[in-house]
């Protein structure tokens, strides 16, 4: 083998990888309505990224939490920037690291970890929880429910 597999300056990481190019992975807004749609385009394809060693790179280069992403990206299923399901063997290490906060060390630090989609600090590691599915009905009925007026 001659030359380097690494990209040249300037290319991107994402042109390289096995679902450039495809809507169903950087899913329009008009295919979907509710993330029940989302998933439902996405799902079939998201074994692509199984084998895939530019996941990391994928996350780096779309950054899906700070554009509030919709489709595939990485391994895992974003809605909204906020990660709805991801591959098994989906490795918190591939997300971004931990951006070192004042909160660091407490449960609003690992929240805050949490909310910005990076991995967690050591400091707030024993704090974390992993937050609820966006799409998890029962959750939102639980939350939307109003008591009986008297």
């Amino acid at each position: 083998m001659t030359g380097s597999r690494k990209a040249p300056p300037g290319t991107h990481v994402t042109t390289h990888a096995p679902c450039w190019g495809d809507p169903d992975f950087a899913v329009a807004d008009h295919r979907w309505e509710n993330g029940q749609d989302l998933v439902a385009i996405c799902e079939p394809v998201l074994y692509v990224c199984g084998n895939c060693s530019l996941r990391a790179a994928c996350i780096r280069q779309v950054l899906p939490a700070k554009s509030a992403f919709d489709g595939v990206c990485g391994g895992r299923i974003w809605l909204n920037g906020a990660i709805i399901q991801a591959l098994p063997d989906a490795d918190p290490a591939e997300l971004p690291p931990a951006m070192i906060r004042k909160a660091c060390g407490t449960p609003a630090g690992s929240r805050a970890h949490r909310r910005a989609v990076e991995q967690q600090c050591p400091r707030c590691e024993p704090f974390h929880t992993p937050g609820p599915n966006p799409l998890d009905t029962e959750n939102h009925a639980e939350q939307l429910e109003l008591p009986d007026a008297a």
